[in-house]
């Protein structure tokens, strides 16, 4: 049995209480949170105890892993206690704030001998799965150009941390770090990133941020990523295209993942038509669950979510002054 707390019960927070709750061989025993009332209803509805503090948690319940879905600037110091305290961590992402932050994080859970798993849903997304299973198979041959675009509403609110880009790292972190992991994951390293970001507030006080990224692959292979808090509602999609042909996907039409294959045809054909639905977050942390408890290999390692920050940030430091990133290969000895 895997016992489990959760710190910071807002959205993400409480999806991933929804999630553990499905789960066989997972209890959880221990919520920690600032707002009482939140905190005692969400404790009676999933039957955990309820703490405001990491320390009144740790001196009355036995927890074997920690899931922190706090605020990203908290995420540090939240994932150090944790680690003093012996338990592993389950992170959301962002891993860190920079990627300075990242590996300091990495490197508490190492010295602590405790385990890191880090929340790129993306590596769990159904669609994105299937997309990344067809380049690593060859289907569309030597990949030459990506295109990827996810938007989502403004992060209104009061007292908003997202809006805060000292504490969220803007939209090129916080929304951008989802597509930088894929293409890590898919691609592999990058090389060069040169980005554009634009922020207004409108007549009528709404307000809007875009995000314009090109990144060109260890391997030639070149990106581009448009990302947007101006939309209604989530908008993801993607085109890969090879010099054996086209995957394409868009959140926004109601049909699977197309393949057109330039020699054969010009018209798409379905690569799945069972593609599975289930919640990348559920099928997220049943793989946490079995990296913890059987030892299973993970799918993303907290080295490659440092990668992913850290492409983030070279984004972030271009759009400032204008001009292109080169990313230098890290080397870290242990």
């Amino acid at each position: 049995m895997l016992r489990i707390a959760v710190i910071g019960l807002g959205k993400m927070g409480q999806r991933h209480l929804e999630a553990w709750s499905c789960l066989d061989k997972c209890e959880v025993v221990g919520l920690v949170g600032r707002d009482t009332n939140k905190l005692h209803t969400l404790g009676s509805d999933f039957n955990a105890k309820v703490f405001t503090s990491l320390k009144d948690l740790f001196n009355q319940v036995e927890v074997d892993v920690v899931d922190i879905c706090l605020p990203t600037y908290l995420h540090y110091p939240y994932v150090k206690q944790v680690a003093e305290a012996g338990k592993h961590v389950i992170c959301e992402k962002p891993l860190g704030m920079n990627g300075e932050e990242s590996r300091a994080i990495l490197d508490i859970c190492e010295q602590q001998n405790v385990q890191l798993y880090v929340g790129q849903t993306l590596r769990f997304d159904a669609e994105y799965v299937h997309a990344h299973n067809q380049v690593k198979h060859g289907v569309i041959g030597n990949p030459g150009v990506v295109r990827l675009s996810r938007g989502t509403a403004y992060p209104y609110g009061k007292d908003s941390w997202y809006e805060d880009d000292s504490k969220s790292g803007g939209i090129l972190l916080d929304l951008g770090i989802h597509d930088f992991d894929w293409l890590i994951w898919t691609f592999g390293d990058v090389e060069r990133v040169m980005a554009q970001h634009v922020k207004r507030e409108l007549e009528d006080g709404r307000k809007l941020s875009y995000a314009l990224v090109t990144l060109k692959m260890k391997h030639g292979t070149i990106a581009h990523v448009e990302l947007s808090w101006a939309k209604t509602r989530l908008e993801t999609s993607f085109e890969i295209a090879g010099e054996n042909g086209l995957i394409v996907s868009n959140s926004m039409e109601n049909q699977p993942i197309r393949f057109t294959n330039w020699e054969t045809s010009t018209k798409p054909t379905y690569l799945s038509n069972n593609i599975v639905e289930d919640s990348p977050i559920l099928r997220q942390l049943e793989h946490f669950k079995g990296c913890i408890l059987e030892g299973n290999i993970p799918i993303v390692t907290a080295e490659e979510a440092i990668q992913a920050v850290e492409v983030a940030e070279a984004a972030i430091q271009s759009a400032a002054t204008g001009q292109p990133v080169n990313l230098v290969e890290r080397k870290v000895t242990r």
